[in-house]
Parts: structure tokens; sequence; C-alpha cells
């Protein structure tokens, strides 16, 4: 009895909260419905508070928007961006061999900070002696020397040159790229050196390279370019001319150019670009050591017609017991010299240093 009792009360006690929840769900329902109308009313009767709200909800849908826009999914975005970029955006560092220039030259100092070079010490022997090979034994046969200039512009064909027989002298462009290296192979090589120094051809058009010795320069200016020619490269015998066709044809520019050669214990290689070269004979005058060239072997760049040259170098060193050629580190030349050097032998000839030449010059100017 006590059972039955209970469970009615129990029954009874979950009518009742049931239908209070249903009382409490209905209350708000009806005060939010009740509370909405309300704050419309309150916000028509303050516009300056309704255009706030408004703003205010725009501005956070539109930053919903933007933030969902700028953020897809990642395996989206970055093939996109990378291909867009690709198309538009311009390449950061252009090729080397458009930007860069094949060889750029140095700063010349100052106007006017040049000093003179101090003659040698007394006793001491000047540097194109000090830097000439040995000359090998020539027991009285004519001697030939070959002098590859325009060297370190083709790095290539100027490593070809240095692994040439060592008495090929080699002459080194002033301007040429990793000079100190390309020095340092020939000298390990054996090679005998000089400087390839630029100066003005008769032709306007033609480019002599950076820093060319000029005759519409001052001399001070011309002085400023050769002393940085002159400190491109040590130990070497002296110089060339590389062009030069007018200024080796102007006293007044060589007279300051072969001073301070001699001043620094050098020697001066006259290439004989024209036939109106004073160098040589002021050379003579002024005390400068110096030997000329004898033959340009390869204005023809073909194998055959550098023969020829080099025939006729041996013809001039059969009637004056010396000779001396120029010419390039091209392959033609190249394979030229090395079908005639093993020849030189048998035919009773000598090849020799440059200086080999300069020694016989000196001895017989003496």
């Amino acid at each position: 009895m006590f059972e039955r009792f209970a469970k009615r009360w129990l029954s009874a006690r979950k009518r009742v909260r049931g239908k209070g929840r249903v009382t409490r769900r209905r209350k708000a329902k009806s005060s939010r419905a009740t509370a909405a109308p309300g704050l419309l009313a309150a916000l028509a009767k303050r516009p300056a508070l309704l255009l706030a709200c408004g703003a205010g909800i725009g501005l956070i849908i539109g930053a919903l928007v933007a933030t969902h826009r700028a953020s897809p999914p990642a395996v989206a975005t970055k093939p996109a961006a990378s291909s867009a970029a690709a198309a538009v955006a311009p390449s950061a560092e252009p090729p080397k061999v458009a930007a860069t220039p094949a060889q750029p030259a140095p700063a010349l100092p100052p106007s006017g900070t040049v000093p003179m070079a101090p003659p040698p010490a007394s006793g001491v022997r000047p540097p194109w002696q000090q830097y000439a090979k040995a000359v090998p034994e020539t027991a009285g046969r004519p001697i030939i020397a070959i002098v590859i200039d325009d060297m370190g512009i083709d790095k290539a064909e100027s490593a070809r040159v240095i692994d040439l027989p060592p008495a090929i002298t080699i002459a080194f462009m002033t301007y040429a790229k990793d000079l100190a290296h390309q020095a340092a192979a020939a000298r390990a090589a054996g090679h005998e050196l000089w400087l390839h120094v630029p100066m003005e051809p008769l032709d306007g058009e033609l480019d002599a390279g950076p820093h060319a010795l000029k005759t519409s320069l001052t001399p001070e200016e011309n002085r400023q370019r050769l002393d940085w020619a002159l400190a491109q490269l040590d130990g070497y015998v002296g110089i060339n001319n590389h062009m030069g066709s007018r200024f080796t044809s102007s006293e007044a520019e060589m007279r300051p150019v072969l001073a301070e050669v001699k001043a620094r214990g050098l020697a001066f290689l006259d290439s004989r670009t024209t036939a109106a070269t004073v160098a040589g004979r002021m050379a003579s005058e002024m005390g400068v050591p110096h030997i000329d060239r004898d033959v340009f072997i390869d204005n023809d760049e073909t194998v055959e017609a550098v023969l020829v040259q080099l025939r006729r170098t041996e013809e001039i060193a059969q009637k004056r017991g010396r000779a001396l050629a120029i010419g390039h580190p091209h392959a033609t030349t190249i394979a030229a010299l090395l079908k005639w050097l093993p020849t030189l032998e048998a035919k009773g000839f000598v090849l020799v240093p440059a200086s080999a030449l300069l020694h016989q010059e000196t001895a017989t100017a003496g």
C-alpha cells in the first residue's frame, strides 16, 4: 500500500515539473519575441546608435568575407602564386653574360697623384735583366723569338699557348681578367713575360681597350694611364704596344712614355703597327733597351698562311742572324706553331725568348 502511494506521488510530481518547464519555455520565447521589437523601437528613437550598430555589423561581415577570400586552401594557393610570379615579375638577376662587361677597368688614380718611378738602385740589375729568361746555347746558329701578345683575354686559348714550349714569349694584355693567376701559370711553365699596353690606333673607330694611351690626352693623363697599366702585373721584362699606329708615330707622345719605361728599368718592344713609328728610333736615342718586330705571322688567320709567315721569319733570321715574329692566341696560330716548332732544330735555328734579342741589341749599341 505504501509502494502504490509512493508511485502516485512521484507521477504527480513529474506532471507538475513538466508543466513548469513548459511554462518557463513559453515565457522565454515570449520575452525574446517582445525584446526584439523593443530593441528596434529603442534604436529607432536613436538614429546615431542605429547607424553605428549597422556600420559595426557591416565591418564584421566584410572582414569575414575578406578573410575567407584571402585564405584559400594551401594546396590551391602555392602553385597559383608561383606561376603568377614567374609570368609577371621581371628576373631579379639578369644573365651575367648580358649584364657584366667582359673586363671592367679599375678607376685611375686622381690627377697629379702618380709619382715618377725611381731609377733602379745602383749595382742592382734593372728589371728587364732580372726577369729575362736564360738564353739557350746557340753555337752560332741564327735565333728566332716568337712573341704571342693579346694574351689573357681568351683564357682557353691563352692556356693552350702557355702549354707551348717555354721559349715562346708571352705578352699579357693589361686589362685581361684574372691576370695574376694566368701570369703565374705562364711563369711556372717557364715563359718570359712582357706587358701589352693599349695605344691609340689611326682608325678612330677601333677601340684599343680600357685606359689606352691617346694623343688627345694631356701628358699627365697618359702617364696616369701608363702607371695603371704597369701596375697590373709584375715580373715582366718590358712593354710592347697594342695597336698604337697613331700614338707611336708621335714624338711628343712617345717621349714621356719611353722616359717612364727607362726610369723603371724596363725594355720596349715596338710592334711596328705602322711604318711611320718613331718609337724604335727614339728609344735608341734615349738609351731605352728596345727591339723591333720583324714579322706578323697571323694577319691571315689560316694555318697555311701562318706557316708562310713563319718561313719568312726563317729567311730574315738566316740573313741577319736573328728575327722576331709576333702572333696572337688564335687556334690556327697555335696549330701552325705545333707543326713548325719541331722542325726548327733540323733547320739549324734556335728558338729564344725575346730578351735574347735585347741582349744582342744592347751589346751592339754599347
